[in-house]
This record gives structure tokens, sequence and C-alpha cells, in this order.
């Protein structure tokens, strides 16, 4: 049976776009901030990131707009050229203090993710990551998470890198359904943050939200589906492939359009 024959049990739901930072990880608080931090010491910056400022900053999308957001702030002495400059090179300080955790502290996939992979995969669907996370953090991160090569299991992959516009704008979700050859009639976004909805509902998605501890109060309005996880967690007799989320209910989303759907549950078929 080909790839196509298999999708076609789940009609019209044919591929699945995945953000990155938040929803396949939990590599905020695991890996992002100890590496802005590490990287204001690198760079001998007298600023340090708690949870609830961080929190904060995530409203602002991509590493190096969070940076120099933060420095409009705290540097009004620096003329702009500095302050792009500055967080130029904060930003490079903190690409290589990622890199150097991921290779020490591999970080896991979120509840329910390893099962609705290879769900998708058994049934053939195209798989895609549309993310404002730089390609090579992407690509190194899922290969810990996973195991293997990411790309046994995702079929595009799609960074801050490769668009010139990042989230809230749908261009990594645009390119995505280009390279996957899909259309919005026949995938599902999944999501974990306000910003990351907007992007994915401006390229016409029909979209889930799975939030975590740091996007759980934000506005998710629009969103097909709102999941507090897309699965259960890890444990003994709960092994860590299974998923609550599964493809009928994504299917069913998809037949229900894109209109918005009740905040929390599964739709009914």
């Amino acid at each position: 049976m080909t790839a196509s024959e298999l999708s076609a049990d789940y009609p019209p739901l044919r591929g699945l776009l995945f953000d990155f930072d938040g929803t396949l990880v939990d590599s905020e608080l695991e890996l992002h901030l100890p590496a802005f931090n590490q990287a204001f010491s690198d760079t001998a910056l007298p600023w340090r990131w708690g949870i609830p400022l961080y929190t904060r900053l995530l409203e602002v999308p991509g590493g190096r707009e969070r940076i120099r957001a933060y420095a409009d702030q705290h540097c009004p002495q620096m003329s702009v050229a500095q302050r792009d400059a500055l967080a130029g090179q904060v930003h490079a300080a903190k690409n290589i203090r990622v890199q150097q955790r991921l290779t020490e502290r591999p970080l896991r996939l979120r509840p329910g993710i390893a099962g609705l992979l290879g769900e998708a995969g058994r049934a053939g669907l195209r798989l895609g990551i549309a993310s404002t996370a730089s390609f090579s953090t992407i690509e190194s991160a899922m290969n810990g998470a996973l195991g293997r090569s990411v790309w046994e299991v995702f079929d595009a992959i799609i960074g801050s890198d490769h668009v010139a516009r990042g989230k809230p704008q749908p261009d990594v979700y645009l390119r995505a359904l280009t390279e996957l050859g899909l259309s919005t009639v026949e995938t599902v976004a999944i999501e974990d943050s306000q910003v990351g909805l907007a992007a994915a509902r401006a390229a016409g998605l029909v979209t889930v939200v799975a939030h975590n501890a740091l996007t759980c109060d934000q506005n998710f309005e629009g969103a097909a589906l709102v999941l507090e996880s897309l699965g259960p967690p890890s444990t003994p007799t709960q092994p860590r492939e299974s998923s609550t989320l599964d493809l009928e209910h994504l299917a069913a989303l998809l037949r229900q359009g894109v209109s918005p759907a009740p905040a929390s549950g599964f739709p009914t078929t």
C-alpha cells in the first residue's frame, strides 16, 4: 500500500505542521533560557533573565529580536546601530551555548508527540516543522529528542533562516506547505503560543494549540482546539509512544473547517 493510499484512511488530512520550541520539545526553560543567561555572562553583560521576565519576553518572537527588545529598554544610552550590534553579538554567543547544551543534555519530546508522529508516519502523512528557531538548532535538538535523524521522521524543516519574516507572519507555514506539496485544506498546524497561532491562522491553517507552562495564560481565540498536552506524561504504565490526540480527531477538525471550536475537549464526529 502506498503512502497516499494510507493517508486516505483519514480524509481530508494529508499532512501535519509542527512548531518547534514549546510544541515538539519543552525547550524554553530546558534550553533557551539557560543559554541566554550563559551568553550574557560570555559577553560580559550584567543581565539575568528569570522565568517571569522570560515569559513576558516570549511575546517577542525570535531570540535575536528578544535580546534587541530588552536592549531597547535597558540600554537607552546606546544608538540604534549599537543595540543592533549588541543583539547580534549576544545571539551568536547564545547559539554556541545552545549547541553545547544540546550535546550535553538532549531534549525530550513533549507528551503525546511520539505517539502522534508514529501514527502519522504509519498513515503516510507528510510532516513538517515551521519555526522561528534556526534550522541548525531545530535539526540538532530533534536528532537528540527522537534518538535518530530528524529526516527519518520529517519531510521539511523551515526555520528563521529560510524566510524574511518570522512569526506572527505566516511565511514559515506558507513555505512549509510549498515544500511538502500540501494545501491548507488538507493540513493541520500544531502550536503552543499565541504568536504561533496567529502565524498558522494567517496562513489559513486549522490549528491545534497544546500550550505549556509558559504560554497557558495566552489568548488562543481562533484555535480549533486548545489542550494542555497532546498526551499524558510518560510513566512505567503509560509508554512514551502513546498519544491522546490522534489522526481521527485531526481529520475531524479539518472537516469542520477553520471556525473556532470549544476551548477544550475533542470534536465530535
